[in-house]
């Protein structure tokens, strides 16, 4: 039996007025996902593809197609297109556990890939316009392979997504990933329309557990940034830079002296977030 033939409840995409404001959640859904990553990790590698948007990663992000839209120029993109328009994919009907676990959500399952992050790459801040569930579609991440060293960040917040949890993140905002890990980090992810299963499994959601602060790259970065304001010497030997990548560089080392480590993509991710606040006070 196919994904598409399993139960599901009608669609009510008026229920995503309800979840206006919500940024990420964790949802009550706590899965068996090791006969998932098995039979994930078990497909042919030929049927991985690095991820279309490749301005903002630097290799090592790819993704698998599970459900797809006919419509889409490749299987792994998602299409502004109704549920109908989505059907499994050979991998999702080689992968039972993988079908199993989407049919026990009871969702209405739009796009569903595997994304791979291989260790040592970074998908560098973006966004993905109009998807959130105020809007009637909602992104899940499910965790299948991942590690505290995997490094999240949501308009400048850490998700401290675990394997077997259900994550919803509204990826119409900013966000950017690490993997400063040695293992791949596998996610299934899932896009649904917005429900009643839904709207009330975000009732009972909460926002995990914290993740440790240890080699944040972020966390460094804002340390930097406190220290900036507070010593006129930092801020001086900074005034004088000529652009971002300069910029960029002599923060890092500057950082790297004081025993804070943080990247490029930290000191690019201040700079967007301080011209976003900038434009949005002249915004009536």
């Amino acid at each position: 039996m196919t994904l598409a033939a399993a139960p599901c409840p009608p669609a009510q995409p008026r229920q995503g007025l309800r979840l206006q404001g919500i940024t990420t959640m964790r949802l009550p859904w706590r899965l068996e996902v090791a006969a998932a990553l098995q039979q994930a990790q078990q497909l042919p590698e030929s049927l991985w593809r690095m991820h279309f948007n490749q301005g903002r990663h630097d290799g090592g992000w790819q993704a698998l197609a599970l459900r797809a839209s006919a419509q889409a120029p490749s299987d792994i993109m998602p299409m502004d297109a109704d549920v109908d328009a989505y059907t499994d994919c050979e991998a999702l009907q080689a992968c039972p556990a993988i079908a199993e676990l989407l049919r026990s959500l009871d969702l209405q399952c739009k796009s569903v890939r595997l994304m791979r992050l291989q260790p040592d790459s970074e998908i560098m801040e973006h966004t993905d316009a109009g998807l959130c569930a105020a809007e009637g579609d909602a992104r899940l991440h499910i965790p299948l392979q991942t590690e505290e060293k995997v490094f999240f960040h949501l308009g400048g917040q850490r998700v401290p997504m675990r394997v077997g949890e259900c994550w919803y993140t509204d990826v119409s905002l900013p966000h950017r990933v690490r993997n400063r890990s040695g293992k791949a980090r596998i996610h299934l992810v899932a896009d649904v329309l917005v429900d009643e299963r839904l709207a009330q499994a975000f009732a009972a959601g909460d926002q995990g557990e914290p993740a440790t602060d240890d080699g944040d790259p972020w966390l460094a970065f804002t340390q930097f940034r406190q220290a900036v304001f507070a010593q006129e010497s930092l801020a001086d030997a900074l005034a004088g830079c000529p652009d971002l990548a300069s910029l960029s560089a002599r923060s890092i080392a500057l950082g790297q002296a004081q025993g804070l480590v943080f990247d490029t993509s930290d000191v690019e991710s201040a700079m967007k977030a301080g011209r976003r606040a900038w434009n949005a006070q002249w915004m009536l």
